[in-house]
């Protein structure tokens, strides 16, 4: 279970929200001048499980302040160095040490769950793991743009690499710039639910891999009761913590059935169901299908959208190869006969 600092640290930039704002300006400059240092893992193999090593349904974002983060990946080991970023491609198992530099480790890393945009700061706990010292959430439009621009940066960093440079400049340009935006102008403590109920919300999405997940766990985290903890929770949201765990867990079965070729029981594993028998069960309740009758809804769909005509016109479809039945009937006839 990941666990937030009971004493945070002073950041080394003063107040939280200055750091991400000087952090965000500083990769910008880093970028525009061409000495941003980028460091993207293999994006294969995805979604599998490995000892020491978590992965996410969503990209992380990275950027080393201080000290420095060695990565393992079930294909490689790296560090990450100061002023550094390195990109986690959704899927990845990775594991993370942290090391002290010249100065004590930091980093600040960006998190994406639906549709919610999580920043922290983390320093280094014993055991030379990461602990989160402050954490701030964020909603944004451009959720959906922000999770691409990394997703595409996985997908170009192994592909034609010197050729694709361009492009993952501009597309960490862009991602940069919308996440400064957005911790100059939107205040992340504007919400109805209380601090203690985001971070609640957020070891949730982090742990959901998790099968004993629960309100014993989440309040030790917290440190508070699990009394106190359920009756908050449901205050500010509505709902109860076991019922938002289950939604987490079906929210994310969903988009792996949908968009990866992960068999019921990795999926079911993934998620934090203790059985793929529970899982499906749990699954057809909520959709009126099994997770592979789903998936197979989902790809018919797709292959009748791709059989669809192109384009519409106000008086009549597509025909052909994307021309007006005038102009194909004036092609046809200057074809050969016969």
């Amino acid at each position: 279970m990941i666990a937030f600092n009971p004493s945070p640290k002073k950041s080394t930039g003063g107040d939280t929200q200055t750091l991400f704002i000087e952090t965000f300006r500083r990769q910008i400059a880093a970028l525009e001048q061409g000495k941003a240092k980028v460091r993207v893992p293999m994006a294969r193999p995805s979604f599998q499980r490995h000892p020491g090593m978590a992965y996410h349904f969503k990209p992380e974002l990275f950027i080393q302040l201080a000290g420095r983060t060695e990565f393992v990946t079930p294909e490689e080991k790296f560090s990450l160095g100061e002023n550094e970023i390195c990109v986690m491609p959704q899927g990845v198992p990775h594991g993370e040490t942290t090391h002290d530099g010249s100065r004590p480790f930091e980093n600040v890393v960006v998190c994406y769950y639906n549709e919610t945009i999580a920043i922290h700061v983390a320093h280094e706990a014993p055991g030379r793991k990461p602990i989160v010292d402050d954490i701030y959430f964020y909603t944004s439009n451009f959720f959906p743009a922000l999770v691409s621009y990394l997703n595409q940066i996985g997908e170009l960093r192994f592909h034609a690499a010197k050729c694709c440079q361009a492009a993952i400049k501009g597309l960490l340009l862009a991602e940069m710039a919308m996440l400064l935006e957005l911790v100059e102008t939107q205040s992340a403590r504007l919400y109805s639910e209380t601090e203690r109920i985001f971070r609640c919300q957020w070891l949730v999405r982090n742990n959901i891999d998790q099968v004993d997940l629960g309100v014993e766990s989440l309040a030790a985290a917290l440190r508070c009761s699990p009394t106190h903890l359920s009756r908050v929770f449901h205050d500010q949201t509505g709902e109860r913590i076991t019922e938002y765990i289950t939604r987490i867990r079906l929210t994310n079965a969903l988009e792996a059935v949908g968009n990866t070729d992960l068999s019921v029981k990795e999926i079911a594993s993934a998620c934090g169901f203790s059985a793929p028998n529970y899982f499906t069960k749990v699954f057809r309740k909520a959709t009126g299908r099994s997770p592979m009758e789903f998936r197979q809804d989902l790809r018919s769909v797709s292959c009748k959208i791709e059989r669809e005509p192109k384009v519409v016109y106000y008086d009549h479809e597509e025909h052909g190869f994307g021309l007006r039945p005038e102009v194909m009937s004036k092609a046809a006839s200057k074809l050969p006969q016969g």
